[in-house]
């Protein structure tokens, strides 16, 4: 890389810190974080930025330009922007493959039958020809975290716990090519109609309990509040470990979860659908940095369901009438 380009990339990131985005590196040609280089589980706390607690790539994204300048003129790192710090939710179009639609075709389809269509925003080309489309984070209690899917083929967002690679970093590898602005204008407000098809999917988020409604279960459970709060600390554990899995362990980490959640759903506590989405919406950093792709994780978590169907997990006998999962 020539001393222009890494000026580039120094430049670039400046700008986007001036307008208020914190940034952070990315290993240069790759979408994975330069720091930290290791997950909160295998933390020892040498990293000097750990010595009270872990701390991942989020919270080191930065708008500080003394560390902005000390790291790129050291190294030509690619940009990340850290969605959730930023106030962005960015809407990943993907092209069309494995016979699925694109995530324009998909976008296409949600603005006809909303009667609306996403105002004109700033724009970025991926190397695979899809298109982030980014936008300001609405104003609710929660902000808008990752999906993967959620809306359709071809369309997965990022927000909170999410990042993006910026320009003009330029990834190699099969996939791999530059990142470029395609349209600059600022960023616009998610308009409400396109937040309401996030907030209110049927396919429920990370964070709510997803206790499956079905009272030929739910008879046998002799405290439902108690098995709520069972199911929703089983399912973040869970969720937690997929994100925080370490390179070289991701896949197999996913596949685990999998079936864990696929124990819980032949229990009847979990509908499966929904445990489906959130092992998605778990692993879609992962996706993002490049570790396997959508089909990839989403075959995973089909094998691990499947197994964990199979294997009903036997739930602590406080929790139902029999003492013994049905």
């Amino acid at each position: 890389m020539t001393t222009a380009d890494r000026s580039q990339l120094l430049n670039s990131a400046l700008a986007y810190a001036e307008a208020g985005w914190p940034i952070f590196p990315l290993r240069p040609g790759t979408k994975r974080p330069a720091f930290p280089n290791h997950t909160e589980a295998t933390c020892d706390r040498s990293d000097r930025r750990c010595h009270d607690g872990h701390t991942g790539w989020e919270a080191r994204a930065t708008l500080d330009t003394g560390r902005i300048e000390a790291a790129w003129r050291h190294r030509p790192y690619g940009i990340a922007i850290a969605c959730g710090p930023a106030g962005l939710l960015v809407v990943d179009l993907d092209p069309a493959k494995n016979g699925q639609p694109s995530g324009a075709d998909t976008l296409a389809v949600l603005e006809e039958q909303a009667g609306q269509q996403l105002p004109a925003t700033w724009t970025v080309g991926t190397p695979r020809g899809g298109r982030h489309l980014y936008y300001r984070q609405p104003n609710i209690r929660r902000p808008l975290g990752n999906t993967a899917g959620r809306l359709g083929p071809g369309i997965d967002t990022r927000g909170a716990g999410g990042y993006v690679v910026a320009p003009p970093t330029i990834t190699t590898g099969p996939d791999g090519g530059p990142y470029w602005l395609v349209d600059d204008h600022e960023p616009a407000d998610l308009p409400h109609w396109f937040s309401q098809l996030l907030t209110t999917s049927t396919r429920a988020d990370r964070s709510r309990p997803i206790l499956h409604n079905d009272q030929r279960q739910l008879h046998q459970i002799a405290d439902t509040d108690r098995a709520r709060r069972y199911v929703t600390r089983a399912v973040a554990s869970e969720l937690d470990r997929i994100v925080a899995a370490a390179d070289g362990q991701r896949n197999h980490t996913l596949f685990c979860a999998a079936i864990a959640l696929g124990q819980l759903a032949a229990t009847g506590l979990v509908d499966q659908d929904q445990a489906e989405q959130q092992l998605l919406d778990a692993a879609s950093a992962h996706v993002a940095a490049g570790a396997y792709s959508h089909h990839q994780a989403r075959s995973t978590i089909a094998s691990g369901l499947r197994r964990g169907l199979a294997e009903p997990r036997r739930l602590p006998a406080d929790l139902t009438t029999t003492g013994a999962a049905s």
